[in-house]
């Protein structure tokens, strides 16, 4: 919808309760919304497009800049296209324009260990910071079937992004003394690494998707195949404590296919079959070389220190499965029953790593498993009311191919859901589940693994169940002729493993690992917000607030420590139009967090952040804009870095297919932002480049 004109759009139709299978209305209760665009005569039967070409001078990155688009479309009875070209090194990034946001979770489980990327920094938009050349093609395609329709979508990008940081982390040890601790002083003793880095990444990404859909009130077919390639290359330069260069590629192959029908007989009867393949590779390599620091007698390494770690780690994952279901008076009953196969092999070499950390370096893992499993679901929708109990139980056989012992696991997760809905105003929601699940299979290894210069992880030597609990509750509340809308969730969850992860230093290096002792989790989450329009400016205003507590276990040099992470925020917006020539838009946002272990908590610190935009129209054919944003952040306890970045942009119609602009961005040439975060045992602070003061030039043309 962002290439689309709005001049091209004749009416935009909300759905609300949209069911986009045709064959479960009226049977299952659906609370999602969906948007459909009505185009106007002139834009079907016809290729429309429009395009924008600038150019123009950075100050940092000092050098010319671009930015150029080509939109195309075709809506016609049997066909529809969209098909989009785009570059720029500007700081858009534009791998982010062909995420697929339906594509789901990969049930190949695969993560990668390496992560060496550039560094990045939070708050920020990627205009103020991605220092980038991007390319993206996509195209979009559609043909109407005398049997259902055929989709195909196709996209590759490609991003250079470099970066240039200084930062120092801060690693949280308890003071250990004559076998004890002193309370009194929790954290004598805290590891310090400063760092400058400076970095490139080349991306490139190539995906493939391809549909075939009948939608029917009787019968619903789909197919999708999907394929995607995606390879990232990172070198990384750091001096500072510990000097290096660091050198990962990371490559990604993955292919599947979803092939699910659904069969509706005798009004409310409906019959599933579902099957589901996907293979994924993702190999990872990690050179490292340790750069003597002349500076530093002290410093250990010699000229030469060089590792080498591949991991190569493959994984295919099959579901099969038949489900059947039928409607009586508002109640639906529904059983689903099937098999899931997983399996897996991993393995990592890291040889002539110092002495100094002690443990393996190699992995050889398999991780199979096979699972059988029936999962009854009741529904009953009658009144406005929805009650929808999960009752799914399975039987799974665990092999490891002798790394450690094979398992036979028995799983039963019960989930209740309510939905209330009074009227159109109004709608409450609760929910609540319990249920043992598996580990992650990735955690499943021996060996260290090296994930970036100076950490390391092991995973487990033995398989595990995790268990837990949560609720859940909602309310919305909409008035759309009084323009007032308001809405709430508030979540607690339980959960209990056998195992706790612990931090180690060895010298130079930290080391992650899981310790054989009980890990009780808990988080609490609360957020809500409420909108208003305001008809008599042609705007609207919104409030909004969250909080959130996590609290778990953890080792630390082996001392258990117990972590609570506490945060808060509340923001609100405002945008009107009180006359022809003038239209704004504001908007706040304010946070505060801490860290506390073993009851010491850190400091509060706080982020602000204010957005301001000012629109005047002078004349029919000119627009001027003026734009800032406010950045505040607590880099100690009442210490604050602001930083003030302004842009401004000016737009001239020429006539209805030719728009001229001009725009200045980062007025005021801020070049470094500094800010500062925590994580459960460490505390990391950067000083980060952000781009420059640069003015483009551009001409925007449609057809």
């Amino acid at each position: 919808t962002n290439g689309i004109s709005h001049d091209d759009v004749g009416a935009v139709e909300v759905m609300e309760n949209h069911q986009p299978m045709q064959v479960l209305s009226g049977i299952s209760f659906s609370d999602k919304a969906a948007i459909n665009l009505k185009l106007k005569n002139k834009a079907k039967a016809t290729w429309t497009f429009h395009g924008d070409a600038g150019g123009g001078y950075s100050w940092q990155p000092e050098g010319a800049i671009w930015d150029g688009e080509l939109f195309t479309m075709a809506v016609m009875p049997g066909f529809q296209n969209i098909t989009t070209f785009r570059t720029n090194n500007t700081g858009e990034d534009l791998s982010s324009s062909s995420i697929d946001f339906f594509a789901g979770r990969r049930n190949t489980g695969l993560s990668r260990y390496v992560s060496v990327g550039l560094p990045g920094v939070p708050s920020l938009s990627d205009k103020r910071t991605l220092f980038n050349r991007s390319f993206l093609v996509s195209t979009n395609s559609l043909w109407k079937l005398e049997n259902g329709e055929l989709k195909a979508n196709i996209d590759y990008s490609f991003n250079r992004v470099t970066a240039d940081a200084s930062n120092i982390t801060t690693y949280f040890l308890p003071d250990v003394e004559q076998g004890g601790r002193d309370v009194s002083r929790p954290y004598d003793g805290n590891r310090v690494i400063t760092e400058n880095r400076s970095g490139t990444e080349h991306t490139h990404s190539l995906s493939g998707k391809f549909i075939y859909e009948l939608n029917r009130r009787t019968a619903f077919i789909n197919n999708t195949l999907r394929a995607n390639v995606d390879w990232d290359d990172v070198d990384l330069v750091t001096s500072g404590s510990i000097p290096n260069e660091q050198s990962a590629k990371l490559p990604d192959y993955y292919v599947s296919n979803n092939f699910k029908m659904i069969k509706r007989f005798k009004g409310n009867h409906l019959v599933t079959l579902q099957s589901v393949n996907e293979w994924e590779s993702l190999p990872q390599t990690l050179t490292l070389t340790m750069v003597p620091d002349a500076a530093d007698e002290m410093y250990r390494v010699t000229t030469g220190n060089k590792f080498r770690q591949h991991i190569s780690d493959h994984a295919f994952y099959t579901h099969e499965s038949a489900a059947y279901a039928f409607n009586i008076k508002g109640v639906t009953l529904s059983l689903e029953g099937g098999i899931k196969g997983y399996f897996r092999s991993m393995d990592s070499q890291l040889p002539d790593f110092p002495e100094e950390v002690p443990g393996l370096t190699e992995n050889v893992v398999n991780t199979n498993y096979m699972t059988v499993y029936a999962d009854p679901e009741f529904e009953y929708w009658v009144r406005r009311v929805n009650i929808s109990l999960n009752l799914p139980v399975s039987y799974a056989h665990y092999t490891f191919d002798k790394a450690i012992a094979n398992h036979d696991e028995v799983y039963f997760s019960p989930s209740l859901s309510f939905d209330w809905k009074p009227n159109n105003r109004f709608l409450g929601s609760f929910s609540g589940g319990l249920g043992r699940s598996p580990m992650n299979m990735n955690l499943i290894h021996p060996g260290l693994i090296m994930t970036n210069y100076r950490t390391l992880k092991a995973g487990t030597e033995q398989f595990y169940n995790s268990s837990s609990q949560n609720v859940s509750a909602s309310v919305s509340y909409k008035h759309t002729r009084h323009g007032l809308f308001a809405n709430g969730t508030v979540m607690q969850s339980w959960t209990h493993i056998p195992y706790t992860m612990s931090q180690q230093l060895y010298g130079d290096y930290v080391v992650y690992s899981y310790a054989d002792a009980d890990n009780d989790s808990r988080m609490l989450m609360a957020m809500g917000s409420v909108g208003k329009t305001l008809d008599f400016m042609r705007g609207s205003c919104n409030v909004n607030g969250s909080f959130s507590r996590n609290e778990s276990q953890l080792l630390s040099q082996q001392q258990s420590v117990n972590s609570v992470s506490t945060g808060w925020s509340i923001g609100g917006k405002i945008n009107g139009n009180p006359c022809r020539w003038f239209s704004f838009d504001y908007s706040i946002d304010y946070s505060d967090s801490r860290l506390t272990m073993n009851g010491m908590s850190e400091s509060w610190l706080s982020t602000m952040e204010n957005e301001l935009s000012l629109t005047f129209i002078p004349y029919r054919k000119w627009q001027w804009t003026v734009s800032g944003e406010h950045y505040r952040n607590e880099i100690t306890e009442n210490s604050f870095n602001n930083v003030v970045m302004l842009d401004t942009k000016l737009i001239y119609q020429l006539n209805k297919r030719i728009e001229l602009a001009a725009s200045l961005t980062n007025i005021l040439n801020k070049r470094s932002y500094n800010y500062i975060t925590y994580t459960q045992l460490s505390s990391f602070e950067s000083r980060r480049q952000l781009r420059g003061r640069q003015l483009l030039f551009s001409i925007t043309l449609r057809k």
